[in-house]
């Protein structure tokens, strides 16, 4: 067996001393008055935006005329009818 050469070897690398992660912002609790308020804000986001949510909404007039004159009834049904936004209360043309 040949002796091996040596091979010189190097002083192990410091390591440096862990440090604890870097602290993040923490932050403040959102109170349920800000959070709804700015549930609402994000509502009439979307209204301004043009997605209204509409919900249509029929006149006691035309309920009672498409009771009792019905078939022709339905017609002032649906003429006494009104389509408004649920968010923002828009009326539809």
């Amino acid at each position: 067996m040949e002796p091996q050469p040596s091979v010189p070897t190097a002083p192990p690398a410091q390591i440096p001393p862990s440090q604890p992660p870097p602290a993040y912002p923490t932050s403040q609790p959102i109170s349920a008055a800000a959070k709804g308020e700015q549930y609402h804000q994000e509502l009439l986001a979307r209204c301004a935006a043009g997605q209204h949510e509409y919900t249509t909404r029929f006149g006691p007039c035309g309920i009672i005329t498409a009771i009792f004159c019905f078939p022709i009834g339905l017609i002032c049904l649906f003429k006494d009818s009104e389509r408004r936004c649920t968010r923002c209360g828009i009326v539809q043309p």
